[in-house]
């Protein structure tokens, strides 16, 4: 009797329904705010809308970069950190707006602080983007209907168009809402890479930056798909570094941590400072000198 006590108490704990000791699965949002600099243009003045518009300081035009255009401009070949002449070369009626920053996070503000209504769990991954891990609240709410509330509530509140990737960890929430912008909400389980992910090119891979491109390409591999299922798993380590080659191995199979950091708005990974010179630099001496004054 004592024995059968025992068992009944050891079920109740590891097997009840909801106990903490099951182990979820986990429900991860990523939600990214699309063409931020210029949606917040277009939320401040609604003539904007339908412009090729792009995000930049004309007053120094010759060194001006493109911070973000807008989807229409994107129609011209216009993109972020392409230099401002050669956009205007690609689209003439280009409607330049200068960089207002303190706008651009007073909006980022509002939207996280709506993203904490949702979950306390929340990661953000740069001004205009963020993780949740909506697990437990998808315990009484369905997953899709919550993103459908949330991108309904970021636009009518702040007016703000984004996309929400939906997946059972950070890796793959984020290639979800790449998947379909602006306004659209993709989710992407393990079991739907191959169809969804896989065909994707290697450089659509988040985590794969340009320099990484053509060494993976330089060995065969041209896709994720190519990747996921490469079998020289030390050409790949020599290629692009131990570290690199496991991380992207892993992800391309579906892998990524669940994990949401907290403080990761607290942490400066990097700080830049850069200038864009007024004609082609071509000496090597006036580049150093330079560098110097930046540093």
């Amino acid at each position: 009797m004592i024995i059968i006590i025992q068992v009944l108490i050891v079920y109740h704990i590891c097997f009840k329904k909801g106990s903490d000791n099951i182990k979820k699965n986990c429900i991860i949002f990523h939600i990214d705010l699309n063409c931020f600099f210029a949606s917040c243009e277009i939320a401040e003045n609604p003539e904007l809308r339908g412009l090729p518009l792009v995000i930049a300081n004309s007053q120094i035009r010759r060194r001006a970069i493109i911070l973000t255009a807008s989807y229409e401009a994107r129609k011209y070949g216009v993109k972020s950190a392409m230099p401002l002449e050669e956009a205007l070369r690609l689209c003439p009626n280009l409607y330049i707006v200068p960089p207002r920053m303190e706008l651009y996070q007073s909006y980022s503000s509002l939207f996280f602080e709506y993203l904490y209504t949702i979950t306390p769990l929340v990661e953000p991954g740069s001004i205009d983007e963020g993780y949740l891990d909506v697990t437990e609240r998808c315990e009484t709410e369905n997953a899709l209907e919550l993103a459908e509330k949330i991108q309904e509530d970021i636009f009518e509140k702040f007016h703000l168009p984004c996309s929400i990737g939906i997946g059972p960890n950070k890796f793959l929430a984020k290639m979800a809402s790449d998947m379909k912008k602006p306004m659209g909400i993709t989710v992407l389980r393990k079991r739907e890479i191959a169809e969804k992910m896989w065909p994707l090119p290697i450089s659509a891979m988040f985590g794969v930056g340009k320099k990484t491109v053509p060494l993976l390409e330089m060995i065969g591999i041209k896709t994720i798909g190519d990747l996921a299922n490469y079998r020289d798993l030390k050409m790949l380590e020599e290629t692009i570094g131990p570290t690199n080659a496991k991380s992207l191995y892993a992800h391309a199979h579906g892998e990524g941590s669940k994990e949401i950091d907290l403080n990761s708005h607290q942490v400066v990974s990097s700080i830049s400072n850069s200038q864009t010179f007024d004609q082609d630099e071509y000496l090597i001496s006036n580049m150093k000198l330079n560098l110097k004054i930046l540093a």
